[in-house]
């Protein structure tokens, strides 16, 4: 990955007339690049352990596919590609298959290339995803009082973590089970360190975050309140503590992309955006979605019994 694309990243794409650029003071790129590489994998941590997961570097970047039919859990990093796009479109496309929803992530001098190539392929464009950072990392505030956080360590937390996780994000808990069906240990093989977060308030989980470190970059991914529980401060709270976490497994920055929802609330943190991450993603009708879900479904009732024991 070519220091011409972290650069883009690090300033963002030309603004429009009388718009402000992304940054005042823009990120290194050697620092935007560790936190690109960051994201990335922290997208393999969450899918890797889903039915058929699998992952390929090419001269494309990176295409991670998952055993989820949706789009937002097989992704194509686009970086710098030397190659032609179509051809890299057309392998994309081979790889994911005709039946598996799939996204594109892209950036770069040839942006508007990706958006012809994206539209050729059926891929329609969607909302951009900041990426935003904190650095240098501040100590975090007081102990919200009323909360207890706690590290995800045993089947009882992690059963927590997902009841807060469903609800925060609306999705059933047997895709979860499918995403963690258990605990994900630290992967030497990839150089992260992973740790998940579980906040508890009225005597029963209310909030949950997670941290992936690697290249001393803490990426917060997950930060999620149920939708009873907003407006306490809760979600605010689980990621400073990602962060905190982050930084006492040797990480100097934080990075994460936010939802409309979660971006003022990490502007006030003091993160501030570094990168914008322009998406396209295969559109998927009412019909075909109720037979993709329908699909997972089964599958995750079949590898749900291979996974049991003998007469249970």
């Amino acid at each position: 990955m070519g220091e011409g694309f972290q650069t883009y990243l690090a300033r963002g794409p030309p603004p429009d007339e009388g718009e402000a650029a992304i940054s005042p003071d823009p990120v290194p790129p050697a620092t935007m690049a560790r936190c690109h590489r960051n994201f990335v994998e922290g997208f393999w941590q969450y899918t890797k352990s889903t039915p058929g997961a699998s992952r390929r570097v090419s001269d494309g970047g990176t295409l991670m596919r998952s055993g989820i039919a949706a789009s937002q859990a097989n992704i194509w990093f686009l970086e710098e590609p030397t190659g032609s796009l179509e051809s890299l479109f057309a392998e994309a496309a081979a790889y994911f298959g005709p039946n598996r929803p799939w996204r594109v992530i892209a950036a770069g001098p040839r942006a508007e290339e990706v958006h012809r190539s994206a539209a050729a392929h059926r891929l329609a464009p969607i909302a951009s995803e900041p990426g935003m950072i904190l650095d240098p990392l501040r100590a975090p505030p007081a102990p919200l009082p009323g909360l207890l956080i706690r590290t995800v360590d045993s089947r009882g937390t992690l059963d927590d973590f997902g009841v807060a996780w469903c609800a925060a994000f609306g999705i059933p808990r047997w895709i979860f089970d499918m995403v963690l069906p258990t605990v994900v240990p630290d992967d030497p093989e990839h150089g992260t360190q992973n740790r998940f977060l579980v906040g508890y308030a009225g005597g029963g989980p209310v909030a949950c975050s997670s941290v992936i470190v690697s290249e001393r970059v803490a990426g917060i991914v997950s930060v999620g309140t149920t939708r009873a529980a907003r407006g306490h401060g809760y979600g605010t709270a689980l990621t400073w503590q990602a962060v905190e976490e982050g930084r006492r497994l040797g990480a100097d920055v934080a990075y994460l992309a936010a939802t409309p929802m979660g971006y003022p609330v990490y502007e006030r943190m003091g993160f501030r955006q570094a990168a914008d991450y322009p998406s396209w993603a295969t559109p998927v009708g009412f019909f075909r979605q109720i037979r993709l879900v329908l699909g997972m479904w089964r599958q995750a009732q079949t590898s749900r019994r291979r996974a049991a024991p003998p007469g249970a």
